[in-house]
């Protein structure tokens, strides 16, 4: 569980997923700081360097950068950062980053078909702030039924499912 005490600073690069601050214990330090302890998605515990070479790698994609702003030793960074991708947790949690990442740029089938609905009811304006005009919504309502008509041909033409039973009347029953 995230506490929302902590600085911002340090929950910023943690707010919508991957490596998540999660307090340790509540009592604060002699300094006055809160003691933080990093987790991946899978709940392997890293270090705070650990946790910054993930966060720059991710937004670089420079392994020597992202060793060296993580706070490592910058004699030999592209070793460093060798060892730490490495290990497997290390990776996991950037692989695991990345697809979120990704996943937010890519529309699914489901937000393109919503928006070809949309579109084909008169719901969306063009950048004027007009109705679509009929074409356009006859297009989308085209691409609604390409979508609909393929994937249930699929469904249709998909023999896996299928058993076909082979009755032998030639034997005689006695």
């Amino acid at each position: 569980m995230v506490n929302t005490d902590l600085p911002k600073e340090l929950l910023a690069p943690y707010k919508d997923a991957g490596s998540v601050p999660v307090i340790v214990d509540k009592e604060q330090k002699p300094d006055g700081k809160k003691k933080v302890r990093y987790t991946t998605y899978e709940g392997h515990p890293l270090t705070r360097k650990e946790a910054k070479f993930i966060d720059e790698y991710i937004a670089t994609g420079n392994i020597r950068q992202s060793v060296i702003e993580a706070g490592y030793s910058i004699n030999a960074p592209g070793q460093y950062g060798t060892q730490l991708l490495s290990k497997l947790y290390i990776a996991h949690e950037i692989e695991h980053r990345m697809e979120l990442e990704h996943e937010k740029k890519v529309a699914s089938g489901q937000e393109v078909m919503e928006f070809f609905a949309a579109v084909m009811r008169g719901e969306v304006k063009d950048q004027f702030q007009l109705d679509a005009p009929l074409s356009e919504r006859i297009k989308a309502g085209q691409e609604i039924a390409k979508r609909t008509v393929d994937i249930a041909s699929k469904i249709a033409g998909n023999k896996e499912n299928e058993v076909t039973i082979k009755l032998d009347w030639s034997r005689k029953h006695g």
